[in-house]
């Protein structure tokens, strides 16, 4: 798994959308080829739309943290989603228990994703003086620790094919996600 977005261009970029009030069409495509988390939104195995690898693992989940910001009411907003991107992700050999796999690897992005929230939340931008820079190298340092982590996950688990340690992961990103509830709205507004 890699990230599959690069936070400056995607910045840059949909700063600029959102300023014109436009989606391009590359934008549109990625909305329906994406789920965005949420809880008790479970993966399906219709979710999983690539192609199988053969030899490789049984399965992959193409998945990331999507910061961008927008406007609301004449304020700068930011947006932060974990997602999951069905065109790239497969399962060679499906079952239950490769599904919920993968859905764990989902919930961890998500775990991820409220910890930059919370990062974000906690800036005092009236004392920043390049946002992009300073949610830039937030982004990264988060990202990295998300990817390490993930890594982690499938070679404790090994790749799911241990059902005890399966298990403990799955409370642990369970609590975890409780434990940082109070950053699950994808919304960030800095000035509240």
């Amino acid at each position: 798994m890699k990230p599959f977005l690069l936070l400056a261009i995607l910045f840059s970029t949909l700063f600029a959308s959102a300023q014109k009030g436009t989606i391009s069409p590359n934008i549109r495509k990625l909305k329906n080829d994406t789920i965005i988390w949420k809880q008790d939104s479970l993966l399906h195995k219709e979710d999983f739309k690539a192609r199988a690898r053969s030899g490789g693992a049984l399965g992959l989940s193409a998945i990331g943290i999507f910061l961008y910001p927008s406007e609301t009411g004449g304020e700068l907003v930011f947006y932060v989603e974990a997602l999951f991107v069905k065109s790239k992700s497969y399962i060679t050999k499906y079952s239950e228990y490769v599904l919920k796999h993968e859905q764990i690897h989902f919930d961890l992005c998500e775990v991820y994703a409220r910890m930059l929230r919370q990062k974000i939340a906690q800036l005092d931008f009236k004392k920043i003086k390049n946002v992009s820079l300073e949610l830039n190298k937030l982004y990264q340092k988060i990202d990295k620790e998300h990817w390490k982590e993930q890594t982690k996950y499938d070679n404790d688990t090994e790749h799911g094919l241990n059902s005890v340690k399966q298990k403990v992961w799955e409370e642990d990103i369970a609590k975890r996600l409780k434990e940082l509830e109070a950053y699950s709205s994808t919304l960030i507004n800095p000035t509240k």
